[in-house]
């Protein structure tokens, strides 16, 4: 049996329908804008021609909303004290001499504060299909999503933080990174499943084709 013929039929097969066809075309989209942001946002400067001079005002904004997000499961939940400076968590124990006396530090810089996955997921709206208007409400609730997923994650990382510290970066770097990536994809499933292709149907309805 000749292997690669049998690929190419079946690719072949694939290619043929035209919904395959679009599936593949946003799939290579979606991975291409990812790749092109993360090089734009790391080597030139994203944040700076987008933001200009407020781009440090936008993103201590961000960082103290997140923190502040983050902060309230984090007084519900977390079984150690700590005091707060700016957006920095300071743990601390009471000895036996009653001094407090801090023991660790947890700082929400502004890497964590959302804004490069609120603008990457913009870029990913932009470049999908549909009613330009509609794509931007919906990168709105996106966002909120977003921020919301960004507190739940700074809150875990937190809690693991002071329970398990040895394990902190390792699981900040391949686990709660990550995670934001596969929201933003789960929104773009999200989008490309009901709402794209809702709008395809009913433009279709509205322009019926012509029966010979």
């Amino acid at each position: 049996m000749n292997v690669i013929g049998v690929l190419k039929s079946y690719c072949m097969k694939i290619w043929q329908n035209q919904k395959n066809r679009i599936l593949i075309r946003d799939v290579l989209f979606l991975g291409i804008a990812t790749v092109v942001f993360h090089f734009i946002y790391w080597y030139g400067n994203m944040n700076e021609w987008i933001f200009g001079p407020f781009t440090q005002t936008v993103y201590d904004f961000f960082r103290h909303l997140a923190f502040n997000l983050s902060l309230i499961p984090c007084k519900l939940f977390l079984n150690k004290p700590f005091d707060i400076y700016d957006t920095t968590y300071y743990f601390y124990q009471i000895t036996s001499d009653g001094v407090k006396m801090y023991v660790q530090s947890m700082d929400i810089n502004i890497d964590c504060s959302g804004v490069k996955q609120l603008l990457q997921f913009l870029l990913i709206m932009i470049l999908c299909r549909g009613i330009l208007w509609q794509r931007l409400v919906y990168w709105l609730i996106g966002c909120v999503v977003i921020l919301f997923f960004n507190a739940v994650r700074i809150f875990l990382t937190t809690l693991l933080f002071i329970n398990n510290p040895d394990m902190f970066q390792q699981t900040h770097d391949w686990i709660a990174r990550p995670t934001m990536y596969l929201i933003i994809f789960c929104m773009w499933v999200i989008w490309i499943t009901y709402f794209s292709e809702n709008k395809q149907k009913s433009t279709k309805n509205e322009n019926p084709s012509v029966i010979k």
